[in-house]
């Protein structure tokens, strides 16, 4: 009996900049470690997709949970990459992105809290890289980018 493969994708960004939300508009199923409405340890949620079970971890964004992100990154099959509209180039963790490029694998970046500063160019990301933009509050996009992620891991 061959098992089916299931896809590990990871929720990626600095603090404050809409992962836990994106998760939870992504997931049916979803948990969460958190100590005063921060993630101190990671976020989990699940959705199947054509039939196949998508597991999705969403990181801590400080600095000092560093070590976290590389123990979730571990054999992951994509990544989002989530950046706060209103900060624009400057709300982009240089070490994440490097360790992505480094990584070569799959990932999209949501240009998150489109509601709050629309006009936000991300100069700077290679031309290559999907930007997608996102309310993750009212759950604009984020779907449409876990989609064009799908795709991407499975191209």
């Amino acid at each position: 009996m061959t098992r089916k493969k299931e896809t590990k994708i990871v929720i990626l960004g600095s603090y404050n900049s809409g992962k836990t939300t994106t998760l939870e508009n992504l997931c049916d199923k979803k948990t969460k470690i958190e100590y005063k409405g921060t993630t101190i340890a990671l976020d989990y949620g699940n959705i199947k997709i054509d039939g196949e079970k998508v597991h999705i971890f969403g990181s801590p964004g400080q600095e000092r949970f560093e070590f976290m992100r590389e123990i979730l990154s571990k054999g992951l099959d994509g990544a989002i990459l989530v950046i706060d509209s209103q900060k624009g180039v400057t709300g982009i963790d240089e070490t994440i992105l490097n360790n992505l490029n480094r990584m070569d694998v799959p990932y999209v970046v949501f240009a998150n809290k489109q509601d709050l500063n629309p006009e936000t160019q991300f100069e700077g990301l290679d031309s290559d890289v999907q930007v997608v933009p996102t309310i993750a509050t009212q759950c604009k996009g984020v779907k449409d980018g876990l989609n064009l992620l799908y795709g991407m891991i499975k191209n």
